[in-house]
Order: C-alpha cells, then sequence, then structure tokens
C-alpha cells in the first residue's frame, strides 16, 4: 500500500504584514535611529563651543565661588558621558529637562512657543501650496501668455528676495506709511493675534509661493505634452475633465513630496520671521537659547525640529504610497 502524500502552498500568509505596513515599520525604524544620531551631535556640537551656561545664569556679578556652584547644582561638572546618559533617561521618560535661564521645563517654554510658531506654519503651508499650485497650473495651460509671463517675473523676484528684505518692505508699506498692520509682536490674543501674524504669513508666503509656483509650472506642462492629454483631447474631453482625471491625478505624487519639502524647509526657515517682525516662537526661542547658553533649551527645540522633519517626511512617504498603484506595485514586487 503505497501512500500518495501531495502538499499544497497556500499563497495567503496571514502572519505576514503587508508592504506597506513594512515600508512604515522601516521608516520608524530608520526615524528612531536618525533622532538618536541628532541627540549625539546636539550634545557634542553644544558642549564643544566654547564657555558655559553659569555666566548667563549668575550674570556679569557672578563670583567664582557662585559659578563653580551653579555648575555644581545643574550637574555641569559631570563627565560628558554621564550627561549624555541622564539626558537620554529623562528623554525616553518624556521630560526635556529644565531651562537653565527661564526657570521653568523645556517642554512648557516649547509649548508657549509653539502656540506662535504653528499658526504662522499651517496658514504660511496651505497658502503658499495652495496658490502656488493654482498658479502653476494656470500659466502651464497658457505657457506664453503675458499671464504666464508676470508670473515667471513674478517668481524670479519673490524667490531671489531674502526674507528679512521681504519682510522689511511689506513692514515699511503695510505697518509705517498706510498703518494698516502692526508690525512687531504676537499680539494679545483673539483678532489682535491675527493681525499680527498676517504680515509675517505674507512675507512667508511670497518667498514660498515663488518656489512653488515655479516647480508646478514645470510638472503640470510635463503633464500636459503627454500623449494621454492628447488623446483624452482627441476624444472630445473638457479641459476640466482632463486636468481633474489625468494632470492632477499624475502630478500628485510630486506635488505632494514638494508640500513635505516646503514644510521643512519652513520649520527651520521661520528664524529669519520672526526675528524680523519680533515673535516669541519656536526659532526666537532656539536662539535666546544659544545666545544664553541654555543647553536644556537648545536640545530639546532642535529635537523636536528634528523629530517634526521625520514625521513629515515618513507622512509624505505615506501618502505616494497610497495614491500611487505604481509605486505599490513596485513595493509589493521586492517584498
Amino acid at each position: 500500500m503505497s501512500l500518495d502524500i501531495t502538499t499544497t502552498e497556500t499563497t495567503d500568509k496571514p502572519w505576514l504584514i503587508s508592504p506597506l505596513a513594512r515600508m512604515i515599520l522601516q521608516r520608524l525604524v530608520a526615524a528612531v535611529v536618525v533622532l538618536f544620531v541628532v541627540t549625539i551631535l546636539i550634545f557634542a556640537f553644544i558642549h564643544a563651543a566654547p564657555g558655559g551656561p553659569e555666566q548667563a545664569i549668575g550674570g556679569r556679578e557672578a563670583t567664582p565661588e557662585l559659578l563653580e556652584s551653579i555648575r555644581e547644582e545643574n550637574h555641569l561638572n559631570d563627565p560628558l558621558w554621564q550627561q549624555y546618559t541622564t539626558f537620554v533617561t529623562n528623554l525616553l521618560h518624556g521630560d526635556l529637562g529644565t531651562s537653565y535661564t527661564r526657570r521653568e521645563p523645556v517642554s512648557t517654554s516649547i509649548a508657549t512657543a509653539a502656540g506662535v510658531t504653528l499658526p504662522l506654519l499651517l496658514a504660511t503651508w496651505v497658502l503658499s501650496t495652495v496658490i502656488g499650485g493654482a498658479l502653476g497650473l494656470y500659466t502651464a495651460r497658457r505657457q506664453g501668455s503675458r499671464a504666464d509671463r508676470a508670473v515667471i517675473g513674478f517668481t524670479v523676484v519673490g524667490a531671489s528676495s531674502p526674507v528679512f528684505a521681504t519682510g522689511v518692505l511689506l513692514s515699511y508699506v503695510f505697518g509705517v506709511k498706510l498703518g494698516w498692520l502692526p508690525t512687531l509682536g504676537s499680539g494679545d490674543g483673539g483678532m489682535d493675534t491675527v493681525k499680527h501674524l498676517i504680515l509675517p504669513v505674507l512675507t512667508t508666503t511670497i518667498v514660498l509661493m515663488a518656489s512653488t509656483t515655479r516647480f508646478a509650472r514645470v510638472r503640470f506642462g510635463q503633464v500636459l505634452e503627454e500623449d494621454q492629454v492628447t488623446f483624452a483631447r482627441s476624444r472630445g474631453l473638457s479641459s476640466r475633465y482632463i486636468v481633474k482625471t489625468v494632470v492632477l491625478k499624475n502630478s500628485g505624487v510630486q506635488m505632494i513630496t514638494l508640500a513635505g519639502a516646503v514644510l521643512v524647509a519652513m520649520t527651520g526657515g521661520l528664524v529669519v520671521v520672526e526675528q524680523v517682525y519680533g515673535l516669541q516662537g519656536i526659532g526666537t526661542l532656539l536662539i535666546t537659547g544659544i545666545t544664553m547658553r541654555d543647553i536644556p533649551i537648545v536640545q530639546g527645540v532642535t529635537l523636536v525640529i528634528a523629530l517634526m522633519v521625520v514625521v513629515i517626511n515618513l507622512v509624505v512617504d505615506v501618502l505616494c504610497f497610497v495614491i500611487d498603484p505604481r509605486l505599490r506595485k513596485g513595493l509589493e514586487a521586492t517584498s
């Protein structure tokens, strides 16, 4: 008697995670490694700089004995490896430390400053990407027209003008000459804060919108010259349908990547705008921390900015894979 033993292989492997989930997991692991390296670099650069925070804490009249007591109180005399270990241990428990000069938790200082920076960041990002994308699409469909040449001139001027120069010019026109808008400070809340943020938002939007418009015009122009658009037009399809189903769909990945790049650039680029308009935001907090040698502030703000950049890049990658089936197929092919 013979036994006929057949083996069947199933392609269903529920114990395997999907390619998209595996990609996200890989990105998260890479993000943890990046943040770990960032903590080392921040710590090394801060402690490699000459001088110490004890002078800023004690003031100009501080005696050597007082300076030494300040160093002992803040554990600045401990070996660097021990200081770093303490920093990482506190960080894993969600503690960014206590500011030397403000005498408050670093998380509190960052939260207060974020209340100024986040509205400025989000408003600028939305306006620059939406208006820039719309202008890019408009000019891509009318290349060589007067409107196209006018927008190109705007992008050249806007992209080449320094942020501080644009801010000073707008402050002089709308704040000094016309007296319509305040030029300094963050306001006292409500509509007063909104009025104080109009000029900073306008300044940053002009600079970023120039680059966004130029990129969108090139990308949309490339899609409009493809054979699929010519074929759609030959079938008598409306321009609105072509733009919606062909142009925007085939430019989605590039536009999402551009939006993410703009947001990443803004996380570090708002420092100049906040300095021009006297806003007490994240950028100003970082500059003050560097000036005063407030190590916990510098470490905390830099780490938060690095975390924002990592999260933004992760979200952009996920969105690109979600909206583009070609990327998903490529991901599945390599799994």
